[in-house]
């Protein structure tokens, strides 16, 4: 097969990173297993098809927003979260 999983259907790529499914070796799993707790703290209020603010991500993770902040860096240069304009992230679907 040896297809992507950005080319899959927003539905299915968004249960791959929920945990929702059927899937107990599935992509969150692997990406998950690398983070920091912060990270993961985050990386669970990211959505894929929705930008999160950063002063919303400090308000739910109940991090400073320093540790947010390096915590986002990471992520970015791990490549799964991406930056959107106006200081906003989402999950970047591998």
């Amino acid at each position: 097969m040896g297809g992507r999983v950005e080319e899959l259907p927003t539905e299915v790529r968004a249960e791959l990173f929920s945990g929702r499914g059927n899937y107990p070796c599935g992509a969150r799993v692997l990406i998950c297993r690398g983070l920091s707790p912060q990270e993961k703290n985050i990386f669970g209020l990211l959505g894929v098809d929705e930008a999160v603010h950063v002063d919303e991500l400090v308000e739910k993770s109940e991090l400073t927003s320093s540790e947010v902040l390096a915590a986002l860096c990471e992520m970015e240069m791990k490549g799964i979260v991406r930056q959107m304009p106006g200081k906003q992230f989402v999950k970047v679907l591998l």
